[in-house]
């Protein structure tokens, strides 16, 4: 880290706006150099020259621009031969969980016939703390086809509103991570990974670090990035320090398609450059894939499915980088809709070689609209879709997703209902009428030849 500090202080110095612009210039120009072209048609592309096409793009596009520090307003800049190194020397796979409870996480490959890993849970939806959250957490924990398990972010803690950079944001980093290991031991998994704690600041989170009661070795922290391809003095530290730590680090971008890069061909090259920018600078084990709508906050439409997709290709041709898509959802649990999205999602993830996060329904916006049903569908169709090529699950989507595209639009989503609705509180199932809208779907999704 040493080094990468070095030039957080003695890189190129840049208005932050300034930068942005530069962003947004070059994501045009390449665009239009790489001839890179978005079909709704093809939302899974078949053409391996695009896909490669997009990695140089995101690469040309991360080498010239640097990633951009906003504490000291310096680019942190790299050669071609640096970058080619790091990536050179990715494992192919890691260990999370311990014990019984751990899994195998291997690099995944285009049509790939080994399964994704699920990373589940509330992906950063409010929550109310304490005993409804830890329930919430179970839900996705008792699920044995589930993986890995994240967190929710608090409103409050203990009463009092959670403020950024605030004692009761280091008090609730704590209490997140105690009660999802309380969560784990009550679904009977206690080796479980444990993949983030949802806080804002990078310094609260450190408070999260507990092998006995809190994120063990074994588990994992998420490194945000700020939109677009910037990071801070702060985010540098706490990978410092998780690294001296031993613990994994997930690199997380929340790209945002109709924002600095433009549609989904530009979205899809800062995407690449990203995910370069959290290998080099953040040592991440694995990153997060979180394209995010810039109207409906959701990755399940024509124009995001496409996008996540072909950064998958590009990634899962070109090198070792374990990327995640994080399924965001514009409808909300207890809908058909969100789990048609989760559908959708699922498959395209898939065949691209990612694996898979969710689901976060309504955007994550509305309080404890979370539970562990969805995450289990997403993965089941991951699961069955390794059997499918990129046609095939092109021609399934095309007939898939006018089933609730219609609905996307933020303002007509159903945002359904909270986990305490659609749970029994005592049993920590989900109750009949949940039961129910997930039997139909998979009986539909039976009928399409998805899930068998």
């Amino acid at each position: 880290m040493d080094e990468i500090t070095r030039r957080a202080f003695e890189g190129q110095y840049m208005d932050e706006r300034d930068f942005d612009l530069q962003l947004m210039k070059k994501c045009k120009e390449l665009v239009k150099e790489y001839d890179i072209k978005f079909n709704p048609n093809e939302i899974i592309t078949t053409d391996d020259s695009m896909a490669d096409d997009v990695f140089e793009a995101g690469m040309k596009l991360f080498l010239d621009l640097g990633f951009y520090c906003q504490t000291t307003r310096k680019c942190i800049k790299f050669d071609e031969w640096e970058l080619k190194y790091e990536l050179k020397n990715l494992p192919e796979g890691i260990i999370i969980g311990e014990g019984k409870d751990a899994v195998v996480m291997n690099i995944r490959r285009v049509e790939d016939s080994k399964p994704p890993i699920i990373h589940s849970g509330p992906t950063g939806t409010l929550c109310s703390e304490g005993d409804i959250y830890v329930k919430t957490l179970r839900s996705y924990a008792q699920e044995r086809i589930i993986d890995s398990i994240g967190a929710g972010t608090l409103a409050t803690i203990d009463g009092f509103k959670i403020r950024k950079g605030t004692p009761q944001e280091f008090r609730a980093a704590r209490a997140l991570a105690r009660w999802a290991r309380q969560a784990i031991i009550e679904a009977g998994r206690p080796g479980m990974h444990i993949n983030d704690i949802a806080v804002v600041s990078p310094e609260a989170k450190i408070c999260a670090l507990d092998p006995y009661n809190g994120i063990r070795k074994t588990d994992g922290l998420i490194v945000a990035q700020m939109v677009e391809l910037k990071t801070s003095l702060s985010h540098l530290s706490l990978v410092e320090h998780l690294m001296s730590y031993g613990c994994f680090i997930g690199n997380l971008m929340t790209p945002i398609l109709g924002g600095y890069a433009g549609g989904p061909e530009g979205t899809a090259i800062v995407t690449v450059a990203e995910h370069l920018a959290g290998v080099i600078c953040y040592n991440a084990n694995y990153h997060y894939l979180s394209l995010t709508n810039v109207k409906n906050l959701n990755g399940t439409d024509r124009r995001g499915l496409w996008t996540i997709s072909i950064v998958g290709q590009a990634l899962s041709r070109n090198t070792k980088i374990m990327s995640v898509f994080d399924c965001y959802c514009a409808a909300g649990p207890g809908t058909e809709i969100l789990l048609r999205e989760a559908a959708a999602g699922g498959v395209a993830a898939t065949v691209s070689g990612l694996h898979l996060m969710g689901c976060g329904s309504c955007g994550g916006k509305l309080m404890d609209h979370a539970t562990g049903l969805e995450a289990r569908l997403l993965k089941e169709v991951g699961v069955a879709s390794v059997k499918m090529k990129r046609r095939e699950v092109n021609d399934f989507l095309n007939k898939w997703l006018p089933t609730y595209e219609e609905w996307l639009d933020i303002a007509k989503a159903p945002k359904g209902k909270t986990f305490q609705e659609l749970y029994d509180l005592g049993s920590v199932k989900p109750k009949r009428e949940w039961m129910e809208i997930y039997e139909k779907i998979k009986r539909e999704l039976i009928d399409f030849g998805i899930l068998i």
